[in-house]
């Protein structure tokens, strides 16, 4: 029994080792043209751009899986989306003069927007509900 656990484990680490996870099917016709769509995209080219000119050289291709070839396969940098790029806070040294001077006018006015709780107020958090017996 044990010897047939260790045969499985073997051949299990055979197909472990011999397994290759590259592009596989999907994307086969594509790999080919990875540096030019990487080119076009680097240009600006949108991917049913790319997938006309795939066309009319006989690679039949939609623009959804040139996309999905872009985002998987191709650095999101070469992508040209800069949008995903999240700029770093100003630090303390960059930032204007005049935001901690706003900062310290918009506290001000929060706590004089406050309404004074009465003293023996027992209102926890959430929505304010009339009491009917003051309406």
């Amino acid at each position: 029994m044990n010897d047939e656990r260790d045969q499985l484990i073997q051949l299990f680490d055979s197909k472990v080792q011999s397994f290759d996870a590259s592009a596989g099917r999907r994307f086969h016709s594509l790999l080919p043209f990875k540096d030019g769509i990487v080119r076009l995209r680097e240009k600006g080219a949108s991917s049913r751009t790319i997938a006309d000119l795939l066309t009319q050289l006989g690679v039949s291709v939609s623009h959804n899986t040139i996309a999905r070839f872009c985002h998987e396969l191709v650095a999101p940098a070469a992508s040209g989306d800069n949008r995903r790029v999240l700029s770093k806070p100003p630090t303390p040294s960059t930032a204007s003069p005049q935001a901690s001077a706003v900062a310290e006018l918009l506290n001000r006015r929060h706590e004089h927007s406050k309404a004074p709780e009465a003293p023996g107020s027992s209102r926890g958090r959430g929505p304010r509900i009339a009491d009917p017996r003051n309406v």
